[in-house]
């Protein structure tokens, strides 16, 4: 599983998109 290597970098961003997503919708 390559979830947690990209888990520790991606979080951050994935955070963000997460944060403008849910404002989105």
């Amino acid at each position: 599983h390559f979830n947690r290597y990209l888990s520790k970098r991606r979080r951050s961003e994935i955070s963000k998109h997460l944060g403008l997503t849910e404002r989105q919708v």
